[in-house]
């Protein structure tokens, strides 16, 4: 973000910057030619043509606004060619939609490309005159190569420069991907500038007229080249991503991925990412700015019926908007930074409308429809990976609870002590095992439907008696362990009796027994070991093995109904 003073600065610097490089220009150049004429003027409409179809990248705005300029330098002097420069410039912003807040982006790139024309022009002078031995043809090229080499790499410097003490952005690079393509598209440009020069030093104006087709085209041809060679890039990503979507096997971490890919594969200055609460109310998870989280309060809001959420949401179709007229002005809530061109991407999950993503980019058009194209073919991978997830989730579930009583089994447990273990926010464990008193008798008695009910039922009364925070997994038959994460042993021990207690007074029911065929009420009673590890619990197995030992040794030994404390408290 660019504060005030910095806008305002450039502006004070501005006018007597501009002044003196003009001053230079005009007093040093050295062929002083008249430029008031029809020939200057369709130098010029040439220049405004090539700055009003520029080439997007994905971080920056390309234009060979430099392959017009070198020819009226050769032609017209070097102070003709700062005013087709600083017009075309201006026609690119124009073009590019700058906004009120952005206005010192003008007197920023104008002074910008002065310094560039005038240490262009001077390494161009300096290259005539160390090779006047030369023969001219040869000499001219290369003054001319010179003059794009140093215009591409002085533009790159400048342009490191800005981003990092003017915008404070410290990720940027002199050796880019932009500065690559430049230095590949000078080899056209070259030979195009020097017969545009020979086109009207032979044939006058209609010359510049011939030149300009040649140009025209290989501009329109980079455009088309480097929009192709961007989607190729495109699609490399999203195939490589779309197996990694694909290897998750949970919902939450295949949503990160897509956010993380998104930013990755298409061109994004932001993305936020929302959660919907109902039909008109969503919640704001997170907010990603140049490709850093930032965080911000979870905030729950009403979208307004205008709100571009609001209709991707309504329509579960991807949204796309070239222009912030027509869609920032509804997104008061929606949005915290500034934007321009936005995609909005729905989160669908069992005919339901899970969440919904929006990515945005400072430049207006960013996202043309290839783009979009390839963004809906991506998310159509993503809706299968999140089923996928989704149902191996679901898989997952089953396959760790019981049946019988749709609490945790062992494999249950299991997972839910490694991530006790990995969580490392327990500072004391206390754990519990119970077994039923003569359960064998009870099936034996009554069948062993009737087992399966009085264990349904003991479920249910341990859901109900205990806290949320405790965990409650059957251990096997009529086996029962109880996870007490922050509870010492005086507490666990207290919570066994309870539970022992509520036990024996309770009434469990028999629908059919088997000696009777009728509904009957037995009473039923339980022995409970008690054992306790305090910070870090890593070897929980050993804290069941104590709990085990103090209830069949302690409990069940010694008349059983009772609540025995391991006489060991682990300390690991």
């Amino acid at each position: 973000m660019v504060n005030k003073e910095k806008k305002r600065a450039i502006w004070y610097l501005y006018v007597p910057i501009a002044v003196t490089f003009f001053y230079t220009a005009y007093y040093f150049q050295l062929n002083v030619t008249p430029f008031i004429n029809v020939d200057y003027a369709v130098f010029l409409s040439l220049a405004v043509l090539v700055g009003l179809f520029p080439i997007k990248t994905d971080d920056s705005i390309l234009f060979l606004v430099n392959g017009i300029s070198l020819p009226v330098l050769v032609i017209f002097g070097l102070f003709p060619e700062m005013i087709v420069s600083s017009i075309a410039i201006v026609f690119l912003m124009i073009k590019s939609n700058i906004k009120l807040d952005q206005h010192y982006r003008y007197p920023l790139n104008l002074l910008m490309f002065n310094f560039l024309s005038i240490i262009s022009a001077g390494f161009y002078y300096l290259t005539i005159m160390l090779t006047n031995q030369l023969f001219s043809v040869t000499a001219e090229l290369l003054a001319l190569t010179m003059y794009m080499l140093t215009h591409i790499i002085f533009n790159q410097m400048a342009m490191c420069i800005i981003n990092k003490y003017f915008y404070g952005n410290s990720n940027i690079k002199i050796i880019d991907e932009n500065l690559i393509f430049s230095l590949y598209i000078t080899i056209f440009v070259v030979p195009l500038s020097y017969i545009l020069i020979y086109l009207y030093e032979t044939t006058g104006s209609v010359g510049i007229i011939i030149g300009a087709l040649p140009f025209v085209t290989v501009t329109i041809w980079t455009n088309f080249y480097y929009k192709s060679k961007m989607n190729n890039k495109y699609l490399r990503k999203m195939n490589q991503f779309t197996q990694e979507l694909n290897a998750k096997k949970n919902r939450e971490s295949v949503i990160d991925m897509f956010i993380h890919a998104l930013l990755e594969i298409f061109p994004a200055d932001a993305l936020s990412y929302f959660s919907i609460e109902n039909e008109e109310t969503i919640q704001r998870e997170k907010v990603i700015v140049d490709k850093r989280n930032i965080s911000t309060k979870k905030d729950i809001f009403k979208l307004s019926e205008q709100s571009v959420l609001k209709k991707a949401i309504s329509s579960n179709k991807i949204i796309s908007h070239a222009d912030a007229k027509e869609w920032k002005g509804y997104c008061t809530n929606d949005l915290l930074y500034e934007a321009e061109s936005a995609i909005v991407i729905p989160i669908k999950l069992l005919e339901r409308t899970q969440g919904v993503i929006l990515i945005t980019h400072k430049t207006r058009s960013m996202y043309d429809e290839m783009i979009v194209s390839l963004v809906e073919v991506f998310h159509k991978y993503f809706s299968i990976a999140l089923d996928n997830a989704y149902h191996y989730e679901q898989l997952e579930e089953s396959v760790a609870k019981d049946y019988l009583t749709d609490l945790p089994n062992l494999k249950g447990l299991s997972k839910h002590l490694q991530l006790l273990k990995d969580e490392e926010s327990v500072n004391q464990l206390s754990l519990i095992v119970l077994d039923l008193d003569r359960f064998k008798k009870v099936n034996d008695t009554h069948g062993h439907q009737a087992g399966n009910e009085i264990l349904k039922q003991l479920a249910k009364l341990l859901r109900k008696q205990l806290n949320e925070d405790a965990y409650i997994a059957r251990f096997g038959g009529e086996e029962f362990i109880v996870l007490l994460p922050g509870y010492n042993q005086e507490d666990g021990y207290a919570v066994a009796e309870d539970i022992r207690k509520t036990i024996e007074n309770n009434l469990f029911e028999i629908s059919n027994s088997i000696q009777t065929n009728l509904q009957e009420f037995i009473f039923i009673t339980a022995s409970l070991g008690v054992a306790t590890c305090s910070a870090p619990c890593d070897e929980v197995e050993e804290l069941i093995n104590l709990a085990d030992r103090a209830m069949y040794i302690g409990s069940k030994q010694n008349g059983r109904n009772k609540v025995t404390v391991a006489k060991k408290e682990v300390n690991l």
